[in-house]
Parts: structure tokens; C-alpha cells; sequence
């Protein structure tokens, strides 16, 4: 269960990179009635308050790994020709970021999308194992309770639910073509070569006779020894190169008929002498499927059709989000992150 527990906090993630993808640039405020703000609220989505405390949940673990990653130099770092600081649009995205996980999880009542029981024991499990972290000068700078950790965890995790229950039928097929890694050695006798000035020349029509002569050799040695391998023809002028590759990826290399060749060509199994414009080849295939690079790419493209479903959702959702930051909260953001640079806009 404290395994479950470490993970809550991670759940928001694939969540949020979708949202961004999305967001089509930051949230615009819209000219309406502003509300009476707390202190320390920074913003209202759609009527709810976001306060200081919220954002700070969010943002001191993004600090922190920015300042891990990039050292204080990136803080410097202008984004546009007007002069926008990291710092600035680090805010803004910060700001997204919580609205994208308001508007998913504000959308969960609707669908009948529910936190469970035991949901909100990891929650609080979550939420204690957090505020251990952190001591009480830590808790009392910025504002934070374990109440509030709790409400954000539910936030994220309310989400997550309403991402898996609008893909939840997303089809899971794929074929061949669009998955299948496979493992290849071949060797290549090119037709041309680099000559001083480093252009890239054609040989003599001889020297390209002579070159198809002696890979038809080694296929004539390999149909002869059905135990045999490109690599036991390895040679000075025989390179045999090792390459892990799906159908697209042949596609790149060959041309397209070739491609076909090579990627139906069974386990063990020696490809004809395949002739391109450029070059002559030899392939073998020595597993059909490299299972970890062939299962990454079916999950990826599942999760490109997750997206494209959840995108279509979440672009109508956006159209209804209201965003109104509360001025003098949200410029001391402002102040607090440019003074992190050294530059002054």
C-alpha cells in the first residue's frame, strides 16, 4: 500500500503532458465581472479560488527540478524578442498546468466518475508521507496543510480517472507494420564513393560490375551453406552491420519494395542480393521481433489514440474555462521568480 501511496503523486503526469499538448498557448483572461478575491488567492478558475498555499504545491517541486537540471543561468534565459523571462513563462505554464487539472477533474461529477474508498486512504497516506518531508518552518512559509495536499492529490487523481474513463475504449489493435521491431544484420557494397573535394561520385560502370560479382559470391557461398551467416563473410570490404528496425524505418533506407522484402523475410532467413540506385545489400533476419522496442512502440501508439480522444474532449471543455488572476498576488509571482535572474526586462 505506501508503494501505491509513492504513486499518487505521480499520477498527473501523462495527464498534464496531454493537457499541454492542447492548451494551444497560455489560458487568456476573459473580460467578466472579477470576483472578490481572499488574500491569498492567485487566481479563480471558473469561480474556484486557487491560493497561494495550492500554488505552492505546485510549483516548488518544478523550482526545484529546474534549478537541478539548468543551475540558476536559466533563469536569465529570454524567451522572446520582447524580453519575457523564463521566469515569466514558467508562471504562466505553472498557472496552466493547474487550470488543465481543474477543468479535468470539475468534469468527473458529469460522467459519474468517483473517488473509491480506498482512493482516498492512499490519498491520505500519500498526503502524510508528504507533510513528514517537509518541517514546520517549511509548512508555515508557504501555507501548507495536509488537508490541502489531500485536496490537490484528489484533484490529480480525480483527473486521471476521467482521462482512463474517456479512453477507456480507445482500440487497442495494431498491425504489424505499425509495431514490429526486428533485429537485422546486412551488408551494403555502395555504388558510389567520397572522392577529394567530398563529393559523392558513382564508380566506373566496371568497378560496379565487379562490386555486383562479388556480392553475388557471397550469396552463392550463403545458399550453398544453409548453417551459414553474413557474419562468417565478414571482411575488409564487407562490413556486416547489425541494426534493429520496424517497417518505417526500412522505408527510410530503402526503397519501398525493398523495405517489403526485408520486413517479411522469416527468422534465420537470407534476403535476395537487393539493388537500389546507390547500392547493392544482403539482409538477414536474425529475430523476427525485438519484444522490448515492439511492445514501446503498440504503447505508444495507443496512447497517441488516448490523446487524440482525450484532446477532442478537452478542447470543447477549454472553450467554458474562465481564468481571472487576482492582480497583486499574481504580480509578486511575478517579482519572486524575476528576481531569481540577474537580468531586468
Amino acid at each position: 500500500m505506501r508503494r501505491k501511496s509513492k504513486q499518487i503523486v505521480l499520477y498527473f503526469l501523462v495527464l498534464i503532458l496531454a493537457c499541454m499538448t492542447v492548451s494551444c498557448g497560455k489560458t487568456e483572461e476573459k473580460e467578466t465581472e472579477r470576483p472578490e478575491f481572499r488574500d491569498d488567492a492567485v487566481f479563480a478558475v471558473n469561480g474556484v479560488q486557487v491560493t497561494l498555499a495550492e500554488w505552492n504545491l505546485y510549483a516548488c517541486p518544478i523550482l526545484d527540478e529546474i534549478d537541478n537540471l539548468y543551475g540558476k543561468d536559466i533563469w536569465d534565459y529570454k524567451m522572446d524578442s520582447e524580453g519575457k523571462l523564463f521566469g515569466e513563462a514558467l508562471q504562466e505554464y505553472i498557472r496552466e498546468k493547474i487550470v488543465n487539472i481543474k477543468v479535468v477533474a470539475g468534469k468527473a461529477p458529469g460522467l459519474d466518475v468517483h473517488l473509491t474508498e480506498d482512493d482516498r486512504t492512499e490519498i491520505s497516506l500519500a498526503a502524510s508521507e508528504y507533510m513528514e518531508k517537509l518541517t514546520e518552518e517549511q509548512q508555515k512559509e508557504y501555507g501548507i496543510t495536509k488537508d490541502m495536499v489531500e485536496n490537490v492529490y484528489e484533484d490529480n487523481l480525480l483527473a486521471t480517472k476521467v482521462y482512463e474513463y474517456l479512453t477507456l475504449n480507445v482500440d487497442t489493435s495494431t498491425e504489424e507494420t505499425e509495431v514490429r521491431h526486428m533485429v537485422l544484420r546486412y551488408i551494403m557494397l555502395p555504388k558510389t564513393y567520397e572522392n577529394k573535394s567530398g563529393e559523392t561520385v558513382f564508380y566506373s560502370d566496371e568497378e560496379i560490375l565487379s562490386r555486383k560479382s562479388r556480392i553475388e559470391a557471397v550469396k552463392s557461398a550463403l545458399d550453398k551453406n544453409p548453417g551459414a551467416t553474413l557474419k562468417d563473410f565478414e571482411s575488409d570490404d564487407l562490413t556486416v552491420t547489425d541494426l534493429i528496425v520496424d517497417y518505417n524505418g526500412l522505408k527510410e533506407r530503402l526503397p519501398e519494395d525493398m523495405a517489403g522484402v526485408v520486413f517479411w523475410l522469416r527468422e534465420h532467413e537470407i534476403s535476395r542480393i537487393l539493388e537500389s540506385d546507390e547500392a547493392f545489400f544482403i539482409f538477414e533476419c536474425v529475430k523476427l521481433s525485438d519484444e522490448e522496442r515492439t511492445k514501446a512502440a503498440r504503447i505508444k501508439i495507443i496512447e497517441q489514440r488516448e490523446q487524440q480522444v482525450f484532446e477532442e474532449a478537452y478542447i470543447e471543455w477549454k472553450k467554458d474555462v474562465e481564468v481571472i488572476n487576482n492582480d497583486p498576488v499574481w504580480k509578486s509571482i511575478t517579482d519572486m521568480f524575476n528576481a531569481r535572474s540577474d537580468t531586468r526586462s
